[in-house]
């Protein structure tokens, strides 16, 4: 076996169901073959970490398809719509049977959560596997943090530990021999140090911006990969599906961007040749927002400029030729929808601008900054386009790069 300074461990923070993200990144370690043999994790870090210290490749993907509202807490069914929350008529109606479940667990009933982990992790396996795990949780009747280690756990209640890590405030208290526990993200919501102090220099560290203490982490006398999400999403227990399963892509995607597989700054590119476009030269002159401002290819910065400005989605993997049919269907379809507006009523054409003016002011935008500056141009009075597009420019750096490229593409069609 070799030494733990020799061996990648992967550190997994705290986050409620964004935790999905760290699977992401899981698939992509795979995908580029790097050997990962011990895991450290903080609550559903930890949840994740065992299921990962199974040394079993596919089976993350049934836990997947397993989580919603109901296989994490015991609610009333009035709560719960489509696996979501809901605090509709129903809820209000279950509200007694809520107070009095509330009561009974003193906190909310995570039994749910129990079963889904009792189906998708063997304590077993993760014995059996060689796999080094580590996970943080909260002594409650000391007040004092637990890190430990697999082998500090008692036959039996690895389990029973993961739940320790993963209980979040308000959720039922899990006992073991008769002490009570809370989530470790209380203490310490991202373990680099933990794994640091069991030996381990060479760290992968995933990071989804989870509640908690986020102490900064000291990469000095190691060798760390750190990978945080690069798109905010949703809030902690986002159960929507879609959700899930956009931020696990986005965890695949930020790690082969970090392990320069990928190219790109807000979009994931594979690395290739550009193609051409038949436009006129483009000026080197041009505003770009500032982190691309090393980068050496023109065209990359102008393409994803127009792309930003367009709003074409960012977590996809595209290559450049998929980014640049993506940039010309997006440009006709928004140019179609600006052409139907002005040629539709007044009344629509002022609740347009009105909108328009509105957004500017709160900085929330409905439309894409293409969209919104076409819009005054077509629309608005000549006296009042400058202070309106200063203002968009403002709130979005991409856009004169962006527009500069598309009115390119329009004039050359």
């Amino acid at each position: 076996m070799r030494r733990r300074n020799d061996r990648f461990c992967l550190v997994l923070a705290g986050g409620g169901t964004k935790g999905i993200y760290h699977l992401g990144v899981w698939k992509a370690l795979l995908e580029m073959g790097i050997e990962v043999e011990a895991f450290v994790g903080t609550s559903i870090g930890a949840v994740v970490a065992g299921l990962l210290a199974q040394d079993e490749q596919d089976s993350y993907e049934s836990f997947v398809d397993s989580i919603s509202l109901d296989s994490i807490v015991a609610l009333p069914p009035g709560f719960i719509e489509k696996g979501k929350l809901s605090v509709g008529r129903e809820a209000i109606q279950d509200a007694p049977q809520l107070f009095r479940s509330l009561i009974a667990h003193q906190g909310l009933d995570t039994s749910p959560l129990r079963k889904l982990l009792e189906a998708h992790i063997d304590e077993s396996k993760i014995r059996a596997s060689g796999k080094d795990l580590g996970i943080v949780t909260v002594d409650l009747s000391s007040l004092k943090p637990i890190e430990m280690f697999l082998e500090d756990m008692e036959e039996g209640r690895v389990l029973d530990y993961l739940m320790a890590s993963a209980a979040f405030p308000g959720f039922k208290s899990p006992v073991i021999e008769g002490k009570k526990y809370m989530d470790g993200g209380v203490f310490e919501n991202i373990p680099y140090e933990m794994a640091r102090k069991r030996g381990y220099h060479r760290l992968i560290v995933s990071d989804i911006g989870g509640l908690g203490r986020n102490r900064k982490v000291e990469v000095e006398g190691s060798l760390t990969a750190y990978i945080k999400s690069s798109i905010s999403m949703g809030w902690i227990f986002e159960f929507d599906r879609n959700f899930l399963k956009e931020f696990s892509l986005l965890g695949y995607l930020d790690t082969l961007r970090s392990f320069g597989r990928l190219s790109g700054y807000s979009y994931f590119i594979k690395p290739g040749k550009i193609p051409e476009f038949p436009i006129a030269p483009l000026s080197e002159n041009m505003s770009f927002p500032k982190e691309m401002e090393h980068e050496r290819s023109l065209l990359h910065k102008y393409l994803e400029c127009a792309a930003l400005v367009l709003e074409i989605p960012r977590i996809r993997l595209y290559d450049y030729k998929s980014l640049c049919n993506a940039i010309k269907i997006k440009l006709e379809e928004e140019e179609a929808k600006i052409e139907n507006l002005i040629k539709g009523e007044e009344d629509r054409i002022k609740a347009a601008v009105n909108i328009l003016r509105e957004s500017v002011k709160t900085g929330v935008f409905k439309e894409s900054p293409y969209y919104n500056y076409r819009i005054i141009e077509e629309v608005l009075p000549p006296s009042a386009w400058e202070v309106t597009k200063k203002a968009l420019a403002k709130i979005h750096p991409e856009l004169s790069a962006g527009l500069c490229f598309l009115e390119r593409l329009v004039e050359q069609g």
